[in-house]
């Protein structure tokens, strides 16, 4: 399915600059996930993520009017790449969303994220990282087995975060604070993969089954 994408971002017209501008919003979602973790481990400057995902919304929206006077011009040309288009503009723009998510909490919980429930949290945004340069490269170059290699660890972080979140709520030695804070994050990290996990399953799946595992049968 991704490949009619890529014969888009190689040929020329609106298409190609909807491809431009999707890239720009995986990188611009990728350094806003970065950039609020940083800030949640105190590791990173302070940045305005609200001004930063502005642009985001704005790409998103420039794309979905170029695909509107695509199919005005072309009506029977490139349908399938422009549904997917207009399916993966929406998990990056709430990826960002979700490191606005994540800002929040480096405001209002300024304390170390270290230590007690929080260890677990490390990897798993570390491993959120490393989805987003392996899904540019699925993406890119439209290598399948990079992005079922992705969806495969997606779906392994999921567990993860699930048994964090066990964990936390049968927990009686966690502060409260510390334990929401916790829960919280965990959940945000586990929605910036799942949304990462559906950009990537576009190199694999058709249309009608982006965002779902390939060898799941059809209903």
């Amino acid at each position: 399915m991704y490949e009619t994408l890529l014969n888009a971002w190689k040929g020329s017209g609106l298409l190609r600059l909807c491809m431009e501008d999707l890239f720009k919003m995986f990188d611009i979602s990728e350094s806003m996930f970065s950039a609020a973790w940083e800030m949640i481990t105190g590791s990173g400057k302070v940045e305005d993520l609200y001004k930063i995902d502005r642009q985001l919304n704005e790409l998103q929206i420039a794309i979905r009017r170029r695909i509107l006077e695509h199919l005005a011009i072309n009506p029977a040309q490139d349908i399938n790449a422009t549904f997917v288009l207009a399916i993966l503009v929406i998990d990056l723009e709430r990826i960002g969303d979700y490191a606005k998510n994540l800002d929040e909490i480096a405001k209002h919980y300024p304390e170390p994220i270290s230590g007690g429930a929080f260890d677990a949290l490390r990897p798993m945004a570390q491993r959120v990282k490393e989805m987003f340069r392996e899904t540019k490269i699925a993406i890119t170059e439209s290598d399948a087995k990079l992005a079922r290699k992705v969806m495969a660890d997606q779906a392994n972080l999921a567990m993860q975060a699930d048994r964090l979140m066990d964990q936390l709520i049968e927990s009686k030695d966690i502060a409260v604070k510390e334990g929401i804070v916790a829960a919280l994050l965990s959940r945000y990290i586990k929605r910036v993969s799942a949304h990462l996990k559906n950009v990537a399953s576009s190199v694999v799946n058709p249309y009608h089954r982006i965002g779902y595992r390939p060898n799941e049968k059809e209903d």
